[in-house]
């Protein structure tokens, strides 16, 4: 009797093991770490933010940067990579290549020109290092909803909200999110008829956003975004049937200035959300 139940208990104690041995294996395979480069990431952004000051002419900008570019590029070595990399082998290739261009833009005998088209080529090395090491390629002023960040100022120069806006570059439609104080703050909700103005001085051109509708007034992801006759959502060109193709292409870059009745972002780069492959 004791060796029919051995015969019996031994079967299932082996059968527990093992499969508490896969759960283990499963377990590990499907916790496996994100790959975290901060000093990559760091220069991801400011690499993105001086590219923008190339692509709208802005030379002034893009020296002025130089340095911070520099210093933030040359703190990517390769003691910094992380051990979890996807493909060891293209990111070791790939920080040689950026490695050089780091050096060739800390030559002070570059023209405007050469400058320009150092910074144009730098931030796509960047891309295929974050894309070689299994990063996920978010900017640091990203929103929620995969738009750029800029503070809205009041009168007095204080910070007074927070504006997301999202430039598509397959259709060169707009969309902005308000919120008050800084990112993360509430909906800063305006009046169904209240109007923003996107001026481009350098194009000599504006467009004007407005609410989809007065009824629901939808975002992209189908949610009502009216509260009490208000909203914090905005859009061109809406039913507007104003031109937007100038706005089209996931290259386009200019100065911008975000105006309405409380506030204004002041000038900055917009630049689009890229749609398929970009970021």
């Amino acid at each position: 009797m004791k060796f029919l139940r051995l015969a019996v208990i031994l079967p299932l104690t082996i059968c527990s093991f093992l499969l508490i041995s896969s759960c283990n294996d499963k377990s590990e395979v499907s916790g496996t770490e994100a790959v975290e480069w901060p000093e990559l990431s760091r220069l991801d952004n400011v690499a993105y933010k001086v590219e923008g000051f190339a692509r709208t002419g802005d030379n002034a900008s893009v020296r002025a940067s130089l340095a911070e570019l520099l210093e933030v590029g040359r703190a990517v070595v390769p003691a910094t990579i992380p051990s979890n990399t996807l493909e060891p082998q293209q990111v070791e290739t790939l920080m040689a290549d950026l490695a050089n261009l780091i050096e060739e833009l800390a030559s002070e005998e570059l023209g405007d020109e050469s400058l320009s088209s150092l910074v144009l080529g730098l931030h796509p090395v960047i891309e295929k290092l974050i894309e070689a090491a299994g990063m996920p390629h978010l900017h640091g002023n990203e929103g929620p909803h995969d738009g750029f960040l800029h503070p809205v100022f009041g009168a007095g120069g204080e910070q007074v909200g927070t504006a997301e806006i999202k430039l598509h570059d397959d259709a060169g439609d707009l969309e902005i999110w308000l919120t008050q104080g800084g990112h993360g703050g509430a909906p800063w909700r305006l009046p169904l008829d209240s109007i923003l103005i996107l001026k481009f001085p350098d194009h000599g051109k504006e467009v004007a956003l407005g609410v989809r509708d007065r009824e629901l007034n939808k975002d992209e992801s189908g949610n009502s975004t009216i509260h009490e006759g208000a909203t914090s959502y905005f859009v061109f060109p809406g039913k507007s049937g104003m031109d937007a193709t100038w706005l089209r292409g996931g290259d386009f870059a200019a100065k911008a200035n975000l105006v309405f009745e409380g506030g204004t972002t002041g000038l900055f780069t917009l630049r689009p959300h890229v749609h398929g492959d970009g970021h």
